[in-house]
């Protein structure tokens, strides 16, 4: 039998967002990814959900606009 949380730690990636204030601590968005291109994937499929989304030019963070203001997302490494 596996230890709680076991399946949390198995992702290297995962996907952080920020809503509105700067002062709100960051949620995580979906599950824990092994790879940063499976990260990569997950973060664009939940762009599409939003009218308006898009990111900065060196691609470190993605952003997205709803009736709850802007959202800030980008993908952490584990630790």
């Amino acid at each position: 039998m596996k230890p709680p949380g076991i399946e949390r730690n198995l992702g290297m990636f995962k996907i952080l967002e920020r809503k509105g204030a700067a002062s709100a601590p960051a949620a995580e968005i979906g599950r824990g990814y092994s790879t940063r291109a499976e990260a990569m994937a997950a973060i664009k499929t939940h762009l599409k959900t939003f009218k308006a989304s898009g990111h900065n030019s060196e691609g470190n963070y993605w952003w997205a606009r709803d009736t709850e203001g802007l959202r800030k997302c980008w993908i952490s490494g584990i630790e």
